[in-house]
């Protein structure tokens, strides 16, 4: 390889077991984006290291980013893998180890070099000078503002280089991964929700002018690495081994995403719904011409203002069920969230969709009907109310209200307790009552991942707290459309929520 007139000559034989033969077609891979995800022990990382030292040696001009989510884990991490990964390759002695301060340099004299970054000091991205490549290592750790932060920073003027991003990840998100911004950037927003292997271009609008930015996705596990020992591989697949007693696996979740390496759910054991399951009450609910729709809603702003529409469909006289169905949801988030701005949506999905043919159920927090402080006689509740009496839409067109004499006003008087209607909503969705069922729309994405992920805490749901770095405010993350489904269905089951009231204080 020449890099430069003044660096030396460098002549490296790549042999078939430099690395493990699935990779192999990306060694000269100049994609923009570049998302190496799995199963644990694939060799994920040890191939994204060797690549980068190759394009170090040979680019006229490199500087790489290595980014982990804390700067001390750096080293243990991308330099300890890029050190090992140049010793078994023979090439380490081609470089300057640097441990204070930590970096790594190219020592054929071209300065190309390897420098240490991490997400909790993002004021110190200004000091990184025309970076050519990053490499996100656990990119499941980190947040989308502080990648593009980065992102925006690459940049190179000299002729024969590149820009590159690479991103390494198991699928181990804590949350919903389906609201992980990888996933909806480089999966659901490409067409490709379920993908494994894929490749394509994001089309970004620059002023009418459609700009492609390439990108792959390339998937392995610990079956694509040769140099896995045997027992790893044995301790990861052991998961998936069913418990005689119960027919479940040892753990499903780390059997799907350590050793499948695909995206999952992670249970905790400390759920706050144990008995919701996503196959058994989600999946498309359509409207129901003419039924009643209840909405059912809470007052906060951030992350939104939460609220759903539902209706039910009782088959019980002709041997059915009580069907509760939640078929749109409501999460509107800064600057826009609000009441008013929830309410007016809603308003306009009526009349496109011809939801007029329903009246409208009101019910929710009831903290919502206490007079806000220092407002005489102002309540949240009549904002929602006057959110719903219409107005004009933003081609200045009448846009009908929704509330008449046929509507009705279940809104709670008092919140029920907290405890005790967990307990009867995990009743609910266990089965204990066999004739109602209730089903939540796939697209209700904020509703599912609460049921999925709100976790039990000290003294109720366990408010997990988010730092908003944009508005520099913290508030709860998640719970919201949990608490608003728990108001619904203390409404609509006010019979049996009142008797199983009474046998749990017997």
């Amino acid at each position: 390889m020449v890099a430069s007139k003044q660096r030396r000559r460098l002549k490296i034989t790549i042999g078939p077991n430099a690395v493990n033969t699935r990779f192999l077609p990306y060694l000269d891979s100049r994609t923009r984006f570049l998302l190496f995800w799995g199963g644990r022990d694939s060799s994920k990382s040890d191939f994204v290291a060797f690549k980068l030292l190759l394009d170090c040696l040979q680019l006229p001009y490199f500087k790489c980013v290595m980014v982990r989510r804390y700067a001390n884990t750096v080293a243990g991490s991308q330099v300890a893998t890029l050190e090992a990964v140049a010793k078994r390759a023979g090439i380490h002695h081609l470089f300057k180890w640097g441990i204070s301060p930590l970096g790594i340099t190219c020592l054929d004299g071209s300065g190309n070099s390897f420098v240490p970054f991490g997400m909790d000091d993002m004021g110190k991205a200004k000091s990184l000078k025309d970076p050519t490549h990053a490499w996100y290592e656990e990119a499941n750790q980190m947040q989308q503002a502080d990648c593009d932060v980065l992102s925006t920073s690459l940049r190179s003027s000299v002729p024969g280089t590149y820009l590159q991003e690479i991103y390494t990840f198991n699928p181990d998100h804590e949350g919903d991964y389906k609201s992980f911004w990888i996933w909806q950037k480089f999966f659901e927003g490409t067409g490709n929700p379920d993908g494994t292997t894929f490749a394509g271009s994001l089309a970004v609008d620059v002023d009418g002018q459609l700009v492609h930015l390439p990108y792959q996705v390339m998937h392995s596990t610990a079956n694509d690495n040769r140099w896995c020992p045997i027992e790893r591989k044995a301790t990861y697949k052991s998961y998936g081994n069913l418990v005689a007693a119960t027919g479940e696996m040892v753990d499903a979740y780390r059997y799907r995403v350590w050793w499948l390496g695909l995206w999952a759910v992670k249970q905790t054991g400390n759920e706050w719904l144990p008995h919701f399951n996503r196959a058994t009450h989600v999946r498309p609910v359509s409207y129901l011409p003419g039924v009643p729709i209840f909405q059912s809603w809470d007052a906060n702003s951030l992350p939104y203002c939460a609220m759903f529409c539902a209706q039910t469909l009782d088959n019980r006289a002709a041997g059915g069920k009580l069907q509760l169905r939640v078929f749109r949801e409501y999460a509107i988030r800064s600057p826009n969230s609000g009441l008013s701005s929830t309410g007016r949506q809603f308003l306009l999905d009526r009349r496109t969709n011809g939801w007029a043919r329903s009246d409208v159920f009101l019910t929710g927090d009831a903290s919502l009907k206490a007079r806000k402080t220092g407002e005489e006689n102002q309540t949240n509740f009549k904002d929602v109310l006057a959110a719903l009496s219409g107005g004009k839409d933003a081609d200045g067109q009448a846009l009908p209200g929704c509330l008449n004499s046929s509507s009705a006003d279940f809104w709670l008087r008092r919140n029920p307790s907290v405890a005790t209607r967990r307990d009867f909503v995990n009743l609910l969705l266990a089965g204990h009552f066999p004739d109602i069922e209730l089903v939540i729309d796939s697209e209700c994405t904020e509703l599912v991942a609460d049921c999925e992920l709100t976790q039990l805490g000290v003294d109720g749901k366990l408010k997990e707290l988010y730092t908003d770095k944009a508005l520099n405010v913290r508030y709860q993350l998640r719970g919201h459309f949990l608490d608003i489904l728990e108001y619904f269905l203390v409404t609509v089951l006010a019979a049996q929520y009142e008797a199983f009231k009474a046998t749990r204080g017997a």
